[in-house]
């Protein structure tokens, strides 16, 4: 679809592809492209401001063939960071911590503190909700 060539014929590079469509194709931000992949429910949308609700609708049309249906939980980096984003009905979990300026995610909170018995903020994203984390200028 659009020109892909699917060679390792797994999900993850289906992901990555469709990825690269939303993103570097079509132009749309981060949180956009988690609203595609992971979109909400019609009826989570119908909740939403109206102009929150017009541009899910908006893309939940647009790209209907791109929804994941299934079980995922993905890390995605680009220049300058990463996003995080499980199913939006979390059937992979996703849990997220912090330490002064680091940010570690994982399926468990074992795994964090096991990195960082110390972390902060742990919090688990709702489902489809994006995590994106900004690399600041010259940290790596």
């Amino acid at each position: 679809m659009f020109g892909y060539k699917c060679t390792l014929q797994t999900d993850t590079e289906v992901i990555t592809y469709i990825a690269d469509y939303l993103l570097r194709r079509q132009g749309l931000t981060f949180e956009e492209t988690a609203s595609v992949i992971a979109a909400p429910f019609w009826s989570t949308i119908d909740k939403k401001n109206e102009d929150e609700a017009s541009l899910l609708r908006y893309l939940r049309t647009i790209y209907p063939g791109l929804l994941i249906t299934g079980p995922f939980s993905i890390v995605l980096g680009f220049d300058g960071g990463l996003m995080a984003l499980n199913d939006r009905l979390k059937l992979r979990s996703m849990v997220v911590g912090e330490k002064d300026d680091i940010v570690y995610i994982a399926s468990e909170e074992a795994a964090i503190r096991k990195m960082e018995p110390a972390a902060e903020n742990i919090w688990a994203p709702a489902g489809g909700e994006p995590v994106i984390i900004r690399v600041k200028e010259g940290a790596y």
